[in-house]
């Protein structure tokens, strides 16, 4: 009996459709965690690629990943999709994944190997426990009032609150209630407990109760994410994710305009002041305060346990550049962009020692910088009718881009100087931050 050919074309087809499955979860995983477009395009494609497969185009749309494969042979197409629609910062996870790529651009395993590795990611258990990561964020809250100049009981009070916001939100995310609708009650939250703390201490000042919900609020809506997409081309991408972060911005605002509101209406009225004036009279305290937010931070999305030192120290050297340039009168801006700068080169570094991508140590080690005091004051002074309102964005949104920009600057100046060590990095219009690079122009192993 006579074999055909038949076979070898199923079993190529079959290799081509699992090789393009595990691409194409691989990269749902670590564009779901935190990475940017970029990196999850690069990634699909050196990965198949590292398959054999030729050919292949990769590309995502904000929330849509598609990966097609054309057969050179018969000029067949192969066409995989996937829609990312809920995405949370798990660095953690982005870590573990990112890992598993690079051991799979170095030395190709079994895919059927692959795809259980990656099984056993995706189903761990999470590093630290629910509570854990809720005390994170009351910590980030904690600091942030710190940061701002609160007193104890305003301490106390933003620590309270920020642990009441992420269980309510938590709660409502689960019930798939609309993320705008979740920071209109989160933002409520900061005035109640504000006027709590304007009863029992009237001494105190309790608009920095609301100002350091708002920053524990919004230090998850980093900036980083689509002004990284922008610069690196991904336009549509980047729009996307910068109107998001606006409009997560515009619940909170409505939340806390419409408790403020009501607590006038009983009585209690309270009048959000975000005016802090920047000194270096109490550095110690400040960059003690930048570490509490770091770690909390950490804690909250799973920071990889050997990059906690990494992260709280380069997260009190941004405070550190970031105060001495606003003390030397080069405004919050150019602050932002040199302290944003330092860190992304130190990062590099870093990354490297501990074994973690850059995205994970600079965004953490940034948070204390995230503009939410501008931005929710210019957010509030735009609803009351106020044109001063729009310099305060004009500023929020300089500062959120000054320190993405500055930080991916310095990547880029990184890879630029001791790589790039692949073709990879070299069909990237920007820098890759959430894989292992290989830095050096010799024949790396990694990314």
């Amino acid at each position: 009996m006579t074999k055909t050919s038949s076979i070898g074309i199923i079993d190529t087809a079959a290799h081509t459709r699992a090789v393009l499955d595990l691409t194409m979860r691989l990269a749902e995983v670590i564009f779901a965690a935190g990475a940017g477009a970029e990196d999850a395009t690069a990634a699909m494609e050196a990965i198949t690629r590292a398959y054999g497969l030729k050919g292949t185009e990769a590309n995502i749309t904000h929330t849509i990943i598609n990966l097609t494969h054309e057969d050179p042979a018969t000029h067949e197409s192969i066409s995989r999709s996937r829609n990312v629609k809920y995405r949370s910062l798990n660095y953690a996870k982005l870590t573990a994944t990112s890992e598993l790529i690079a051991e799979i651009l170095e030395n190709p395993m079994d895919v059927a190997d692959a795809r259980k590795q990656l099984a056993t990611i995706v189903s761990a258990k999470p590093q630290v426990p629910m509570l854990f990561r809720r005390v994170g964020w009351s910590l980030v809250g904690a600091g942030a009032a710190v940061l701002i100049g609160g007193g104890p009981v305003v301490i106390l009070a933003a620590f309270v609150a920020a642990f009441i916001i992420d269980l309510i939100t938590t709660m409502l995310d689960n019930r798939r209630v609309p993320v705008f609708y979740q920071t209109v009650v989160g933002g409520a939250i900061g005035p109640i407990l504000a006027a709590l703390v304007q009863v029992i201490d009237p001494s105190a000042n309790p608009s920095l109760v609301v100002v350091a919900a708002i920053i524990m609020l919004l230090a998850g809506v980093t900036t980083f994410g689509a002004v990284h997409d922008t610069l690196s081309g991904f336009y549509l991408t980047g729009t996307a994710r910068a109107l998001e972060a606006m409009v997560i911005t515009g619940g909170l605002v409505t939340g806390v305009a419409g408790a403020s509101l009501m607590l006038s209406r009983l009585g209690l009225g309270l009048r959000v002041d975000s005016d802090v004036a920047l000194t270096l009279a109490n550095l110690p305290l400040l960059l003690v305060a930048s570490v509490v937010v770091v770690i909390g931070f950490g804690l909250a999305v799973q920071v990889p346990w050997r990059a906690f030192w990494v992260v709280c120290l380069l997260g009190a050297v941004a405070e550190f550049l970031y105060l001495a340039g606003a003390n030397a009168g080069f405004g919050l801006v150019w602050s932002s962009g040199a302290a944003a700068v330092g860190v992304g080169l130190l990062a590099a570094v870093a990354a490297r020692i501990v074994r973690t991508p850059p995205l994970v140590i600079m965004v953490s080690a940034l948070v204390p910088l995230v503009p939410g005091l501008s931005l929710f004051r210019g957010l509030l002074q735009v609803s009351e009718g106020e044109i001063e309102g729009l310099l305060s964005l004009l500023t929020a949104g300089a500062v959120a881009a000054a320190l993405a920009a500055g930080a991916i600057l310095a990547q880029s100046l990184v890879q630029f100087v001791w790589g790039p060590a692949r073709r990879l990095q070299r069909r990237s219009i920007g820098p890759l931050m959430a894989l292992p690079i290989a830095l050096g122009r010799g024949s790396g192993k990694r990314i």
